[in-house]
């Protein structure tokens, strides 16, 4: 009943507008009427009115496709009108002439001009109804396809900086190997174990846009032991989610994506360690790390925390929180 009311609301709406102007009309021109009395001779108009929609809606579909408004917008609009007008007064003739024929049926000038008014007035109504609910239809399938192409876009920008961040992480690494097999060979072979659970990880889920954050924990912790072999004692990364917020979502790579932009912009020294500390808090999941920048950084047009973002706007009607404060770099991705 809900979704009948919601479809057909427009048709309604002017169906009952129709019946109180016919109850004012004749309240006018004729002895007054009760509402309810008046309700059982308008019987006939609501069913005027619902056979004058059908029709003028079965045109407006034909002439959707004969004479579609992207062809000829006033042309379209004109003739539409002038054939709901002379359908509507063929109508009324038809009606009238049948109507007539009964014995002690009597209609003045003034009931025929106050019909013919009322009629005129419903199919230009009907009318406009018809091309407004057109125009309304194209108007959100625009809005949908343009959301739709933004998403797009946001998702091939996001795609495209994983893949410029894999590179960059990849030339680490084997850097790192080519140190690591000429002094510890078997360190050497547990990094190369870890940087393959790493790569297996992309490869498994490459097509998939957002994992559980319980995944992207597990692929974490290669992660991060490749670091730790790297960089040793010089990086702290703590991890301290609950369970229940490990069952939510999260776009894929995102926490190698902060920490590894963490590793980048500041110093990483064992007399003064860099902290990255993950928790979760009140829905989000938060990264934050001290700051302690690089002081030959090139500089950063933050263009991975600008996709982020964007990419999360389709994802979760909370945004990505960044708070860049005196001592420490925070950022805060909602749960999904």
């Amino acid at each position: 009943m809900e979704s009948f009311l919601r479809k057909h609301a427009i048709r309604i709406a002017i169906t009952i507008a129709f019946v109180i102007v016919a109850w004012s009309i004749r309240a006018v021109l004729f002895a007054p009427m009760s509402l309810g009395r008046h309700l059982l001779f308008s019987i006939p108009v609501i069913i005027i009115t619902q056979v004058i929609w059908t029709i003028l809606s079965a045109v407006h579909r034909l002439l959707n496709r004969v004479l579609p408004f992207s062809k000829s917008l006033y042309a379209r609009v004109i003739l539409q009108v002038v054939i709901g007008i002379v359908l509507v007064y063929i109508l009324r003739t038809i009606v009238l002439s049948c109507l007539e024929q009964l014995p002690q049926f009597e209609l003045s000038n003034l009931g025929r001009a106050m019909i013919a008014t009322i009629n005129n007035l419903v199919s230009l109504a009907v009318n406009m109804a018809l091309i407004s609910q057109h125009f309304t239809a194209v108007w959100k399938e625009g809005v949908v396809k343009a959301e739709r192409l933004e998403r797009e876009k946001v998702q091939l920008q996001y795609h495209q900086l994983r893949n410029q961040v894999d590179p960059h992480f990849l030339f680490n690494a084997f850097t790192s190997l080519d140190s690591l097999v000429k002094v510890d060979p078997d360190l050497a072979s547990r990094f190369i174990g870890h940087l393959a659970k790493v790569y297996r990880y992309v490869l498994q889920h490459r097509d998939k846009e957002v994992v559980s954050l319980q995944t992207e924990l597990d692929f974490l912790a290669h992660y991060i032991a490749l670091l730790e072999i790297r960089f040793d004692k010089a990086l702290v990364i703590e991890i301290q989610v609950p369970e229940a917020a490990r069952e939510k979502g999260i776009a894929m790579v995102t926490l190698q994506m902060l920490i590894d932009n963490a590793v980048k912009h500041n110093e990483v020294h064992p007399g003064n360690p860099l902290r990255i500390h993950i928790s979760e808090n009140d829905g989000y999941l938060e990264v934050r790390n001290n700051k302690q920048i690089r002081r030959q950084l090139a500089h950063s047009d933050k263009q991975g925390l600008e996709q982020l973002k964007s990419l999360y706007t389709f994802l979760s009607e909370r945004p990505v929180i960044v708070k860049d404060e005196t001592d420490t770099f925070t950022v805060a991705l909602p749960l999904l």
